[in-house]
C-alpha cells in the first residue's frame, strides 16, 4: 500500500527525482528541435492523464462535468495552464507554472489523498496520480533546463495576483456547487472550505476557522518565497521561448 512514508512511498519519490534529473540532463543535451519534442509530449501526455482520470474516470465512464469541477483544483487546472504555457508570448503563464504549479504539484508526493493511500503502487490509480503531477513538475524544470524560462522578479506581483484570483475563483466555485447539493459543504476543491486534513494547513484553520481567508496569511509567506526562488537565478542566462 501507498501509505505515506512507507517503503513504496519513498521509492516512488526516488524515483521520481531520478527521472526528472534524467530529463533535465537529456534536454540540455538536446538540439531546439528536441526540446521542443520532449517539451511538447511531456504536456500532451500530462493533458490526457488528467483528462483520463476526470473525463472518463480510467476509461469506464464519460463526464464533462466532472472535468469542468476538476479545474478548481490547482493541479487539475493545469489541463489548462500547460498549454498556455507553450505560447511563445504568454511568459505569464510560464512564470505561473515555475513560481506556484510546479511546487504545488511537488507537495502532493508527501501529502496525497487518502484514495492513493489505500492503493497499491502499481495500481492505475496511484499510477495516474503519479504520473500527472511528476510532469506537472517536470515540464517547468525542463524548461529551466534548456535555457528557455527562469523565475523573474518581475513577474512576482502579476504571479501573486493571478494566485489570489484563482483561489477567489475555486471558492466560489466551492460556494456555488456546495448550494446546489444544498448547503452541504461537499466540496473543498483547493482546500479554500478547510484545510482538508492537510497537515500544513490545519493550524491555520484552527486559528481562523473561516473559509478562504484562514489561507491569506500564507500569502507573505508565499511572497517571501517566490522572491528567494528569483535570487537563486540572478545570473542565469536563458534565451527566447
Amino acid at each position: 500500500m501507498m501509505t505515506l512514508f512507507s517503503f513504496p512511498h519513498i521509492m516512488m519519490v526516488l524515483a521520481t527525482i531520478f527521472v526528472i534529473s534524467l530529463l533535465m540532463f537529456i534536454i540540455s543535451k538536446l538540439s531546439r528541435l528536441g526540446q521542443d519534442i520532449l517539451i511538447y509530449t511531456a504536456v500532451f501526455v500530462c493533458m490526457g492523464g488528467i483528462i483520463f482520470l476526470h473525463l472518463t474516470r480510467y476509461g469506464t465512464t464519460f463526464n464533462l462535468h466532472n472535468l469542468l469541477r476538476q479545474m478548481l483544483q490547482v493541479c487539475n487546472f493545469n489541463l489548462i495552464l500547460l498549454p498556455l504555457s507553450l505560447i511563445k508570448k504568454n511568459e505569464l503563464a510560464r512564470q505561473y507554472l515555475l513560481f506556484f504549479s510546479m511546487f504545488a504539484a511537488a507537495s502532493t508526493f508527501v501529502t496525497y489523498p487518502p484514495d492513493v493511500q489505500n492503493s497499491m503502487w502499481y495500481s492505475p490509480v496511484t499510477l495516474t496520480f503519479w504520473l500527472n503531477h511528476s510532469l506537472i513538475v517536470a515540464v517547468p524544470l525542463m524548461m529551466v533546463a534548456s535555457r528557455r524560462l527562469k523565475p523573474k522578479k518581475e513577474y512576482l506581483f502579476k504571479v501573486t495576483l493571478c494566485l489570489v484570483g484563482y483561489f477567489m475563483f475555486a471558492h466560489l466555485g466551492n460556494l456555488v456547487l456546495n448550494t446546489i447539493n444544498f448547503g452541504s459543504a461537499n466540496y473543498n476543491f483547493s482546500y479554500t472550505m478547510g484545510d482538508g486534513g492537510i497537515m500544513v494547513l490545519k493550524p491555520l484553520w484552527d486559528l481562523i476557522p473561516v473559509p478562504f481567508v484562514y489561507l491569506l496569511p500564507l500569502l507573505p509567506a508565499i511572497c517571501l518565497l517566490f522572491y528567494l526562488f528569483t535570487l537563486m537565478f540572478q545570473k542565469y542566462e536563458v534565451r527566447e521561448f
